[in-house]
């Protein structure tokens, strides 16, 4: 079947209008949260950083002191420092969504700062970027949004295919004369320029929030509901476990543990491996061990898996750039402010054009 440049035009600016607004609030949110640890570490970095500490790092006082403070709490350690002068990060969750951050110190497990993880300027920012603040609401709008927006990106390609190559090779450059000139040429250039990584953020976007509405969905006809945690007591020490995932699993680096929130559930180590991608997610890999023997009892590695499971690895880290240092991050965060530029700059198009067609319509009338 046929279809007109005119329809494709109508189309890119119909899908582009509609997503406008949303890609707005995701592409600007987005942009910050690809410094979102940067920020973070800075506003706490007078608790992080503890430069005269000395001693052994000892994550079993730490967890001892996290689970005497929060007993019915599933407890997280987020960040297990290299040395003494690193804070241990930590989180301790309830079953309705209440959340804490807590700063402990790495040698003895004094806690060293309590905050309230929902009220953090990166729980902020991403319940913003996935929710609207609205709940499944947000996240069935945004996923909506999100399918505009790469339709919107699919139909500009089509619609510009032509050019592109002589736009990056600037063979084709800019010329800002009156306004409709002026947004024509922005919205053709930045357009051009973002293509690649706002389709590749679109498309993970997308995926992980069809991941998110999926599961909620799923759990809202299964009627099911979060269960309230009950830590089973830990008869092992976890700093033998940390040394044990080491040097059972040759190039294995922990980075994040999961404590048990029932009887029956494990002890997860995550981490990364050094025969992974640097595009490859923090949690792709873990060791489970059992909480009363220290015995393991599973073992997932991502290079022995099947290639979907590396696509949902690098889906993360591809949407948010968080996996080549800091370069890719300001690249990221410049692709990520296009989107608003072009929903702004493509509905002055449209508008001008409307109205140039007013105009030669009264002209049209008028003889």
């Amino acid at each position: 079947m046929y279809i007109s440049k005119k329809n494709i035009l109508g189309i890119h600016k119909w899908l582009g209008l509609i997503a406008g607004l949303f890609v707005l609030v995701m592409a600007v949110s987005g942009s910050l949260l690809v410094f979102d640890d940067e920020i973070e570490h800075y506003i706490q970095r007078d608790v992080i950083h503890l430069n005269e500490n000395k001693g052994s790092i000892n994550m079993d006082a730490a967890y001892q002191s996290i689970q005497q403070k929060y007993p019915d709490w599933g407890v997280r350690i987020t960040h297990i420092p290299e040395s003494p002068s690193r804070a241990i990060e930590a989180q301790v969750r309830r079953s309705d969504e209440v959340r804490r951050i807590l700063y402990v110190n790495p040698t003895n497990g004094t806690i060293l700062r309590d905050i309230d993880g929902n009220q953090t300027y990166s729980y902020w920012l991403l319940n913003l970027h996935y929710k609207l603040h609205a709940g499944f609401a947000g996240e069935l709008v945004l996923f909506l949004a999100g399918l505009c927006f790469v339709g919107s990106l699919l139909t500009g390609f089509w619609f510009y295919r032509k050019s592109i190559w002589r736009v990056l090779t600037f063979k084709i450059r800019p010329r800002f004369r009156n306004l409709q000139r002026s947004s024509s040429e922005l919205h053709r250039t930045i357009g051009v320029w973002a293509l690649l990584l706002n389709l590749i953020m679109a498309l993970t976007g997308m995926f992980l929030s069809l991941i998110v509405v999926g599961t909620n969905t799923y759990n809202f006809i299964q009627g099911e509901e979060k269960q309230t945690p009950n830590p089973p007591s830990i008869n092992v020490s976890i700093n033998n476990l940390l040394e044990e995932s080491r040097t059972n699993v040759a190039g294995f680096t922990p980075t994040y543990i999961e404590m048990p929130t029932a009887p029956r559930k494990s002890i997860t180590i995550f981490g990364r491996m050094d025969t992974d991608w640097s595009i490859h997610y923090k949690f792709s890999n873990h060791i489970e061990y059992d909480p009363k023997t220290g015995a393991e009892t599973e073992r997932f590695l991502i290079r022995e898996k099947h290639w979907s499971y590396n696509i949902l690895s690098i889906s993360y880290p591809l949407h948010f750039g968080n996996w080549g240092g800091i370069f890719i991050k300001f690249l990221y965060c410049m692709a990520g402010l296009a989107p608003p530029i072009l929903s702004i700059t493509g509905f002055v198009i449209w508008q001008q054009r409307r109205k140039r067609r007013k105009q030669i319509a009264q002209l049209s009338h008028k003889e």
